[in-house]
């Protein structure tokens, strides 16, 4: 007999330090089983899940090829430490460079993303010989000791305490710019990031790189300005600074390219990618040229379970289910279908200040008020949880947490994407 969702989660409670988000709200879901877009809770009740278990199941739950490849590879091996070759990780290095830009042809794999993030800073220090890292207001770049010294919101780094060699500077928020009126948002962040680099009385040294989501995730999928990556990668070839794209959460298929920065034809010289490559496993890695990624000697990145057998041949199923499936040409179409039937349906609704996205991946800013744009994170809350009622699961970020974020499952059925977005424009109307 299953246990309830009560007696779950006072277990889980009764040992579990209180940092985990278990904690977060009285009641949080308790899964017992997923599969394709959907969730079920302890009791059996069915929940369409628009946020991918936080944008993780891009090839959806459970999918028979990744469930087949994971039962496979366990029947043969499941660990195998990172000094050890096997045939699992060669073939998971040729997928992964074979949707790679072409420039990006070595890999370096990790765990999570925030281990990918914090690999691609420390090569970045260690080809350059600079500290510095330049990143932006409303970045997430992982909660570990390293990776949190980077992200873009205040109380993370203040929770764990950490002091790191970076430096933070407004990410070009078309809506939220704080220009607004005065400057293009792409153009005054450049500006802004030029003249810290160039200027010698600023007192920022020359970096080792920037750090940056082409689009940012828990920032509220934010888009930036149209050339601002251009010009980002401009401005760093003319600093001698690396750039760095951060993937883990816009990439994979996620906006409707199978990179973030397609959209913009840049290509960085390290990107971070994760989340969605696993195919529900953890799995996370790091993509650059071979120049840039034969800079360290052998032995200088490592982890136990680095090249973990199991994880990687889950991570070939999806990245073949993602091209065989053209689930990115099916993200860029249900994406632009569900963005314009959003903007169109919600264009009077006084509480929604902003709909945005690319491919199936969309934010809805809340607001009290148009004019004012002031956030409206209550709102959100409550209707992320009005939704969840109604057996829809959402997320919610932005740097005021006024963001309810959809990034279903790429395989989602459009039918149920449909009934989804009746859901949201529902509780909004209700509001």
């Amino acid at each position: 007999m299953t246990a309830s969702s009560e007696s779950v989660r006072d277990r889980i409670r009764a040992v579990e330090g209180t940092g985990m988000r278990t904690f977060w709200e009285p009641e949080p879901l308790v899964w017992a089983r997923t599969e394709g877009s959907r969730v079920w809770d302890a009791e059996g009740n069915s929940y369409l899940d628009l946020y991918a278990g936080f944008a993780v199941a891009n090839v959806g739950y459970c999918h028979p090829r990744v469930t087949e490849a994971i039962q496979r590879q366990a029947g043969a091996m499941t660990h195998c430490p990172s000094a050890a070759p096997s045939e699992v990780r060669a073939e998971l290095y040729e997928r992964l460079v074979a949707i790679a830009p072409p420039s990006l042809d070595r890999v370096l794999l990790a765990v999570t993303g925030a281990m990918a993030n914090e690999t691609a800073v420390q090569l970045a220090r260690a080809a350059t010989g600079r500290r510095n890292v330049i990143t932006f207001a409303g970045t997430y770049s992982g909660r570990t000791v390293g990776a949190v010294g980077y992200a873009g919101k205040h109380a993370y780094r203040e929770q764990v305490g950490v002091a790191a060699d970076a430096h933070f500077v407004p990410y070009p928020d078309p809506y939220r710019s704080p220009w607004a009126g005065e400057a293009d948002a792409g153009e005054a962040a450049l500006g802004l990031l030029e003249e810290a680099l160039t200027d010698p009385a600023s007192g920022v040294e020359p970096p080792a790189c920037v750090l940056v989501e082409p689009i940012q995730g828990n920032g509220g999928v934010v888009v930036p300005s149209a050339g601002f990556l251009r010009g980002l990668r401009q401005l760093c070839e003319r600093t001698g600074t690396l750039l760095v794209f951060d993937e883990i959460q816009c990439g994979f298929g996620r906006s409707g390219r199978t990179w973030a920065s397609e959209h913009e034809d840049v290509v960085p010289d390290l990107m971070t990618v994760g989340k969605g490559i696993g195919g529900g496993l953890a799995l996370a890695a790091v993509l650059g040229g071979s120049e840039l990624m034969t800079t360290w000697e052998p032995d200088a990145v490592t982890s136990t379970f680095l090249a973990n057998a199991l994880n990687a041949a889950a991570g070939c199923a999806a990245i073949d289910v993602l091209r065989e499936e053209g689930l990115v040409e099916r993200s860029a179409r249900l994406g632009a279908k569900a963005l314009a039937r959003l903007q169109r349906g919600l264009a009077e609704s006084p509480a929604v200040g902003d709909v945005r996205g690319r491919g199936l991946f969309l934010g809805l800013e809340l607001v009290r008020d148009r004019t004012s744009r002031e956030p409206d994170s209550e709102l959100a809350r409550r209707l992320q949880r009005l939704l969840r009622e109604r057996g829809v699961l959402v997320g919610r970020g932005g740097r005021h947490g006024n963001v309810l974020i959809l990034a279903p499952p790429l395989v989602v059925e459009e039918a149920e994407l449909d009934g989804g977005l009746d859901a949201v424009a529902e509780v909004l109307g209700s509001s």
